[in-house]
């Protein structure tokens, strides 16, 4: 929450996170954030905290 609204891509949240490159699918990425949402979203299928922008990758919104 240090940025909210600002868009990471995935690469930017997967070499943060893990400290690595990314190697393969960005599937990690996805999954991740599949759970996340499930731990802080009233409705996950319809997240108002943790948002896609697609084709560019997530941001986290104040609500």
């Amino acid at each position: 929450m240090e940025r909210p609204g600002q868009v990471f891509s995935v690469r930017q949240i997967y070499e943060r996170v893990w400290k690595d490159p990314v190697l393969g699918s960005d599937n990690t990425v996805a999954v991740h954030i599949r759970h996340l949402r499930e731990k802080i979203e009233i409705d996950p299928s319809h997240p108002r905290y943790l948002k896609v922008v697609w084709g560019v990758g997530y941001k986290l919104e104040r609500s």
